[in-house]
């Protein structure tokens, strides 16, 4: 994340990519207290439960876990749902006033985002959407009005389902990429806010936007002609409402009623939820 303090918006870095076109998301053993609460309910095996990048074991094996796979296919979609992230923070920050910030947003999402993931989309042969990340960012520095984004809005996100329709993901990648954005939101989460305050913006408004794109995800899991995975995407939605609902400024002024562990209780539900989608 940015090392800027207390921005009103600031621009993801690459730091979470670099191994993207390599290894991808590390897939190992959760060993971290929500993982382990899940996996205790599940009575599952450790080694069957997620652990995704953003969390302590993920970058470095900060948390004692060593990586046993990866997964490019759920890195895409990870970035892919953060590019969506980004312009719904974007959107938020104009309708607060803060039009420069909001293309700040979007005009980050591709430079740091997109361009790390473009040879991979490339390689998948999937379509490109790098045109309307360009006409979100110049309407909203034309001071467009509502309806003008919403149209432009609207075409990134067809881009963005084109994109992801190509790389062909299972539920199963979905739903790992859901818990992937809500770990890392946890985490940002935690950077961001400390005794109820803001301390830096930007991470506060990262952990936003990562549980508001991973929410759209769920909600059209939830119409999937398959049982299980419906059951999963809506009980996964279950979870992450609450959170979504104490998180309702994309700028809050004062004091932040959610909390880090709210967050983790969380991703321990959608990881249970989504135990049965193989």
């Amino acid at each position: 994340m940015s090392e800027t303090k207390n921005a009103m918006a600031r621009p993801v870095t690459a730091r979470r990519w670099t191994g993207l076109m390599g290894a991808g998301v590390a897939v190992g053993i959760a060993v971290g207290g929500a993982a382990q609460g899940a996996t205790a309910l599940a009575g599952a095996a450790p080694d069957r439960l997620w652990l995704v990048a953003g969390t302590e074991g993920g970058e470095g094996g900060e948390g004692g876990a060593a990586p046993i796979s990866a997964d490019a296919t759920v890195d895409l979609l990870v970035a892919l749902t953060k590019i969506e992230a980004h312009a719904l923070t974007g959107l938020d920050l104009v309708a607060a006033g803060q039009a420069k910030a909001g293309a700040e947003q979007v005009h980050a999402a591709h430079a740091e985002i997109f361009e790390a993931i473009e040879p991979a989309l490339v390689e998948r042969k999937a379509p490109l959407f790098e045109s309307d990340l360009r006409a979100l960012t110049s309407a909203i520095d034309a001071g467009k009005d509502a309806a003008a984004l919403t149209v432009a809005h609207e075409g990134l996100k067809a881009g963005l389902e084109a994109a992801r329709t190509a790389i062909a993901p299972t539920p199963h990648d979905e739903l790992a990429a859901v818990l992937a954005l809500t770990r890392e939101a946890a985490e940002d989460f935690d950077k961001g806010v400390k005794d109820q305050k803001i301390a830096e913006m930007g991470e506060y408004q990262d952990a936003r936007a990562y549980l508001l794109a991973a929410t759209e995800t769920l909600t059209r899991l939830s119409s999937s002609a398959d049982t299980k995975v419906q059951t999963a995407a809506k009980a996964s939605a279950a979870a992450l409402a609450p959170v979504i609902a104490g998180l309702a400024e994309v700028a809050p002024s004062g004091a932040i009623a959610m909390d880090n562990a709210t967050i983790l209780s969380a991703a321990a539900r959608i990881e249970l939820a989504s135990y049965p989608v193989k």
